[in-house]
């Protein structure tokens, strides 16, 4: 949020600048993208401060949370958008290196590029843009430490598994993240981007090639830190530490680690008993996290019904629920028994999750981007293969890949 709209009595309001972008958006984007890519560097400074503000504006007049209430009715605008910053970034990349002007010009497409990535429908748009990745990549090659940084933050989003196998440097991704974070975790004047940080790092922690870099160069204190000392944000920090704990906890490195932590485990026991509906979330995760290290194996172990309560469980992320309810609804007019979490499970929601699995004789996974990215999901799924499960892969987005630990399926 650009500092000067705040004010505004009423900038909280999300319609009014959906009313602001309806007025601005297509004459912008249509001004914009008739200019030629090179010519953003013989602006004037103070218009190209201009179009970066604007675009801003534009692309990210609120919080990313409510961002997808815009996303559908001004995606093709930003698809433009995206294209013609591509151009100019491509431009960019043929000038000399070491040049000022290039350096700021640069920082400021790549800061865009990733202002665009937190529309998910125009994400995937990016991903099918020739040449963006790579010349991500190239950037991530500069010695300017920010440029480093949005480049990476944007390759999080944009990259699968297989780019960060045979294009992309994990150890170099994950340190320059590690570096990052140590350098603003107890900087208050920081904050906003620390919390960013932990959202990259929870968007490359689901690679497995990251995933044991992040383990090699020693961040589980780190997370930790950010889990047990209470001055940080429950919801920008300590959420996402414990998502991404949970995510590394399938490396049995990192697995053994976090049990032997006594500290962190007392800690995580005490969120799992908290009871005030302000901190559901936080409740929630730390009874996966739990359920993760201390019973998920004593379970599995277990004895396997032979008599199921239902024919199907679904797995599957709660951010592709419309297309999956529609899946529930059309098993169950052709007469099987389904079981899925419609309301998200009040209490332990894990337990009630694997008594589900338990008591299906098949467990639908319902493979997306959205479901590969989550940890909640791979350990529904890991808890189904363990147990031995009939698993019935299903892929329900668009040109979706699986890939990484969605191999087990």
């Amino acid at each position: 949020m650009p500092w000067f709209l705040q004010w505004y009595s009423d900038y909280r309001d999300p319609e009014n600048f959906v009313k602001i972008l309806r007025m601005l958006l297509s004459e912008f984007t249509a001004w914009f993208t008739s200019c030629q890519p090179d010519t953003y560097f013989q602006c004037r400074s103070a218009v190209n401060s201009m179009i970066r503000h604007l675009n801003y504006f534009l692309i990210r007049p609120f919080e990313s949370g409510n961002l997808k209430i815009i996303s559908d009715e001004f995606y093709h605008d930003y698809c433009k958008l995206v294209l013609h910053w591509s151009s100019i970034l491509s431009s960019t990349l043929k000038c000399p290196s070491n040049a000022i002007i290039v350096k700021s010009a640069t920082q400021a497409i790549v800061q865009t590029l990733y202002n665009f990535t937190l529309h998910l429908n125009v994400l995937s748009f990016m991903k099918t843009v020739s040449n963006l990745i790579p010349m991500l990549l190239e950037i991530t090659d500069d010695k300017l430490d920010e440029i480093q940084l949005y480049a990476y933050r944007c390759l999080g989003k944009m990259m699968i598994e297989t780019d960060i196998k045979t294009i992309a440097n994990p150890g170099k991704i994950t340190a320059v993240h590690i570096e990052f974070i140590t350098n603003t975790i107890d900087d208050p004047k920081q904050a906003e981007r620390f919390y960013s940080l932990l959202e990259s790092m929870k968007n490359y922690v689901q690679h497995d090639q990251v995933k044991v870099e992040l383990i090699k160069q020693k961040v589980v204190p780190l997370l930790i830190k950010c889990v047990v000392e209470t001055q940080f944000d429950p919801v920008k920090v300590q959420l996402i530490a414990l998502e991404i704990l949970l995510a590394l906890s399938f490396d049995n490195n990192a697995y053994c680690i976090l049990r032997q932590n006594q500290i962190l485990m007392s800690h995580i026991r005490v969120l799992v008993g908290n009871t005030n509906p302000a901190e559901s979330y936080l409740q929630r995760a730390a009874e996966r996290l739990l359920w993760r290290l201390e019973k998920e194996e004593a379970i599995i172990q277990s004895t396997v019904l032979n008599v199921h309560k239902y024919d199907i469980m679904i797995s599957y992320s709660h951010e592709d629920q419309q297309i999956c309810f529609q899946i529930q609804e059309q098993l169950v007019k052709d007469g099987f028994r389904v079981w899925i979490d419609r309301d998200y499970l009040r209490g332990f929601i894990m337990a009630g999750i694997a008594n589900a699995i338990e008591n299906s004789e098949c467990v639908l996974i319902c493979m997306s981007s959205k479901y590969k990215q989550s940890p909640y999901c791979q350990l529904e799924a890991y808890y189904a293969f363990e147990r031995g499960c009939r698993l019935i892969p299903i892929i329900i987005e668009s040109n979706y890949k699986p890939d990484g630990w969605l191999g087990i399926i």
